[in-house]
């Protein structure tokens, strides 16, 4: 066993150009799979607003859209359980996408069944750089988003009946 005093430390980093740790440097630069997954939470988020908006312009579409709404609050729990706070940097908690909302209620299940389709095909590029458990929950999420895109279709061929509810009903 080797044994040095306090003092050899210095010394030996100066003889061996060695730079010594580099504990005041700052926070290490996020991985690729954390910032993917950084902005995995950040979609969900993006998809609860335009549902909580779509929601509170179309309450006659309350009714399908809610049970909906509950699964992607659950996929954002889900994903920011992954996350481990990186120092230095927060897990986003702001929407960063307000699009406006369509003139119908048709309009707006078309959108939503847009953006649904869209995180279907973002997730599943996810998959490729990511490790298996976090690759197994974006497929996961993915797997739960198309039948979004299902239901939502399901309720935009019922046309006829979304004429009547326009803005606020």
């Amino acid at each position: 066993m080797l044994a040095a005093s306090p003092t050899a430390l210095p010394l030996f980093l100066a003889l061996s150009a060695c730079k010594g740790p580099a504990v005041l440097s700052g926070p290490p630069p996020l991985t690729a799979q954390t910032q993917t997954l950084l902005h995995a939470v950040t979609a969900e988020l993006n998809l609860i607003w335009i549902y909580n908006k779509t929601m509170a312009e179309y309450s006659g579409l309350r009714p399908t859209l809610a049970p909906l709404l509950a699964e992607h609050q659950a996929h954002l729990a889900r994903l920011r359980a992954r996350v481990v706070e990186p120092p230095g940097e927060k897990v986003p908690d702001t929407v960063t996408a307000r699009p406006a909302l369509e003139a119908t209620a048709s309009g707006a299940l078309t959108q939503l069944r847009e953006a649904e389709q869209a995180a279907v095909s973002v997730l599943l590029s996810r998959l490729g750089g990511a490790s298996p458990s976090l690759a197994q929950l974006y497929a996961s999420i993915a797997t739960s988003e198309a039948t979004h895109v299902t239901t939502l279709t399901t309720r935009i061929s019922q046309a006829p009946q979304l004429s009547q509810s326009g803005p606020g009903s």
